[in-house]
């Protein structure tokens, strides 16, 4: 099956960036959004695994980084540095990520005592109630026993420690992608840090035990639209997604006529989704819980 057809099945499109010259040999394994895929490089070929689907893709000249096309599946993949952009038949997903990068761009917060880093590639402030502070000259280093946590020293006596694992605002119980703590003076602070919308945008997810053959969907996107199947009909409209929560504004679907059992199901998801205030994700980042406060009232696991 052509990889567009998979892919605009559920809505999505591809574009990445990641180095300015193709790798001579290399797996490099990307996070965009939600979504998990790999490109093998192999001279000026790339081998591109989105799921369980491969495609290949060739080299294209390109004024900056290196560009990947399949002109027949509508692929673009554009790299540079362990950044990369993916498109698929016209639509962009989110940016995508080497798993043992760090963001160039981030911000990080903690509570009690308050505190918040917005960290550029050249520069970091840090906004406490005691006042500001903004560090140059900043040094990141990946652990050497675990690439996917990283150390920025500030200055000499202020550092900040981050790590890709799920973590939790300790007052909304919002979710975000790394765990972070800010070491100043030896006092430890911990908290978190990433965007929340980066780990439910791109991926398909499906809703878990609907009983039906076709099992209802939703999917993100970073301009804040969501789309999906409800079980008969396919929906649209727009999210909002804040440090205190998610919410869904109006949706639109169409109006087809199914069997009973699709029509009940659906009806419990547009009434669910009126209802949602929060999401959370399990540890391994493959599965979506949309909550009514401290109630999960839609379950879904990621398919893609």
């Amino acid at each position: 099956m052509r990889l567009n057809t998979i892919v605009v099945s559920f809505g999505a499109v591809v574009l990445l960036t990641a180095c300015d010259s193709a790798p001579s040999s290399n797996t490099i394994n990307y996070q965009c959004g939600a979504l998990s895929v790999a490109a093998e490089f192999a001279g000026a070929d790339v081998t591109f695994h989105l799921g369980n689907h491969t495609t290949q893709l060739t080299q294209e000249v390109s004024a900056s980084g290196a560009r990947y096309l399949n002109a027949e599946q509508e692929i673009e993949f554009w790299t540079k540095g362990q950044e990369a952009h993916l498109t698929i038949a016209g639509q962009t997903y989110p940016l995508c990520l080497d798993v043992t990068a760090l963001p160039q761009q981030f911000s990080a917060r903690g509570n009690e005592p308050f505190w918040l880093i917005q960290h550029q590639s050249d520069s970091t402030s840090l906004r406490q109630p005691k006042g500001d502070q903004d560090f140059v000259n900043i040094t990141v280093t990946a652990q050497a026993k675990n690439p996917s946590q990283w150390h920025l020293q500030l200055d000499e006596n202020t550092k900040l420690e981050v790590a890709a694992d799920l973590c939790h605002d300790s007052m909304t119980g919002m979710p975000y992608p790394y765990t972070a703590t800010l070491t100043m003076a030896g006092q430890a602070m911990p908290g978190c840090a990433g965007e929340p919308h980066r780990l439910i945008t791109g991926a398909l997810w499906e809703m878990h035990a609907s009983g039906l053959e076709t099992a209802p969907s939703i999917q993100f996107t970073e301009d804040g639209t969501v789309f999906g199947y409800s079980g008969c009909n396919r929906f649209n409209g727009g999210y909002e997604l804040t440090g205190e929560g998610l919410r869904f504004k109006p949706l639109a679907a169409t109006r087809m006529m199914c069997s009973e059992p699709q029509m009940e199901i659906e009806q419990q998801v547009f009434q669910a989704l009126e209802q949602v205030t929060l999401f959370d994700v399990g540890t391994e980042d493959n599965t979506l819980q949309l909550k009514a406060n401290d109630t999960t009232v839609l379950r879904f696991v990621k398919t893609l």
